[in-house]
């Protein structure tokens, strides 16, 4: 694969900071500036660059807000409530390409790439590792790199892939866009090596094992249309050892509950916060993501039918209603559930429908899921389309401003519902313009070329 730059000029300088945020509550030793010819030289030093990876995807512009929300925004779960005009585009579903915002999440998401790109050009200076060692730290870094890529793919379709560390500007290519097929592939090999080599770390579900990269198989599977994988890798996680948690408040109140199988930390430490929470309390300053009223009235139908997950998603306040997943306003340190059991079982039970079959795992998959939640089982449905319409359904009560909500509608195939007919191109987001400025290869998602005009 060749080398590149693409957005991170920062590569090129001679250093690398690695900053600490998630790492704040496993390693407390700060590392900046680290000199990239001996940032990575042993275990301890790998390892905190590891960790380094889990502070990206802290950022604010991915799951510490922007990215993770948007996925509820660009849709029919939230809407912005302020004067940022690049969260007000998402909101209204009119992202330009030269949105800022965007840009800067793109950004970000590549910095976590690079930061794993690193990790794996460095392996060979580790000198103190065991065989064994050496090869969990690739996966992790292979498996943070699918991860991301798989999170690029389902918002943007195809982008440029980088596989190799950029160390000097003679090195500086730029690079096409990857077809969605090749991504996919790239996913799910890197996603393959991770499940079989990662580590048993006593850190998780703070940090990947095994069993993260077969519930990722099983989600990038489905989405990627292979329903058997799916089902099969779903199957596998299900039988791990996780546990639903009877209440379902619980699974964000109790820190690393039974039921996560991969969470992202964050602490009430200065630089290791989330602003998930204050973004949706209305006593807080500064930007605010509301529920939009059409899924509040949804889902407070299916409360008085006995739903426990509305009062435990959505708390009304005033005239608006706030996410109340993410809860604390006064430390910000809510913790974000990347992937949990919950989804498996939703996995499965689609991925078998679509496939063709109503079969009996279906059904008890979907009332696991609905029985937990507190309403009655559904003994069986009319046709495939019925079950399908009722996973849906499951799923956006379930994953509620969890980041699901834009890719199951595009793989449901009702997302254009959400657009009018002459903005059909919407349903994917565009490349940000900057990026396509200082990158003659790189070609524009179709549709948004007028739209730069």
């Amino acid at each position: 694969m060749k080398k590149i730059n693409l957005i991170y000029t920062l590569i090129l300088a001679v250093s690398l900071t690695f900053g600490m945020g998630a790492c704040d509550t496993l390693d407390q030793e700060p590392v900046n500036q680290i000199p990239t010819d001996e940032a990575i030289s042993d275990v301890r030093s790998a390892q905190r660059a590891i960790l380094g990876m889990y502070d990206g995807m802290q950022s604010e512009d991915y799951y510490g807000l922007r990215y993770l929300y948007y996925q509820d925004t660009y849709t029919d779960n939230l809407q912005h409530a302020g004067t940022f005009t690049t969260d007000q585009e998402v909101s209204f579903r009119r992202i330009n390409p030269s949105n800022l915002q965007i840009r800067s999440t793109w950004q970000t998401m590549y910095r976590v790439i690079r930061d794993a790109n690193f990790i794996l050009f460095s392996l060979s200076n580790v000198e103190d590792a065991t065989e064994e060692q050496l090869i969990a730290i690739e996966a992790e870094a292979r498996f943070i790199r699918a991860y991301v890529y798989y999170d690029l793919l389902r918002v943007f379709n195809g982008v440029p892939l980088v596989t190799e560390f950029v160390t000097t500007v003679d090195e500086i290519n730029t690079l096409p866009r990857a077809s969605t097929q090749d991504l996919y592939a790239f996913v799910i090999s890197e996603l393959q090596f991770a499940e079989q080599n990662l580590g048993q770390t006593p850190d998780a579900p703070y940090r990947a094992r095994p069993a993260a990269a077969t519930a990722m198989l099983a989600r990038v599977h489905l989405q990627a249309g292979n329903p058997g994988q799916a089902a099969q890798k779903a199957t596998e996680a299900i039988g791990l050892g996780y546990s639903l948690l009877p209440n379902y408040r619980d699974i964000w109140t109790i820190p690393g509950n039974a039921e996560m199988i991969f969470n992202l930390s964050f602490t009430n430490v200065d630089g290791d916060q989330s602003s998930l929470a204050i973004s949706s309390d209305p006593a807080t300053g500064g930007q605010k993501f509301y529920v939009r009223d059409d899924f509040f009235n949804l889902f407070a139908a299916s409360a008085a039918e006995g739903d426990t997950r509305f009062a435990a998603s959505i708390l009304p306040e005033g005239n608006v209603r706030r996410v109340y997943k993410y809860y604390r306003s006064a430390t910000n340190d809510d913790n974000v559930p990347l992937i949990r059991l919950a989804e498996m079982y939703l996995i499965r039970a689609e991925a078998i429908v679509r496939q063709g079959a109503v079969s009996a795992q279906v059904i008890s998959d979907i009332n696991t899921i609905r029985n937990r939640a507190g309403l009655v089982s559904i003994p069986s449905y009319t046709s495939p389309a019925a079950a399908l319409t009722e996973i849906q359904r499951q799923r956006r009560f379930e994953l509620a401003f969890e980041g699901h909500r834009f890719s199951d509608m595009r793989r449901f195939g009702n997302i254009g519902n959400l657009f009018p007919d002459n903005e059909q191109f919407r349903v994917i987001w565009p490349i940000p313009l900057q990026e396509i400025e200082v990158n003659p290869n790189l070609e524009q998602n179709p549709g948004y070329t007028a739209v730069e005009e």
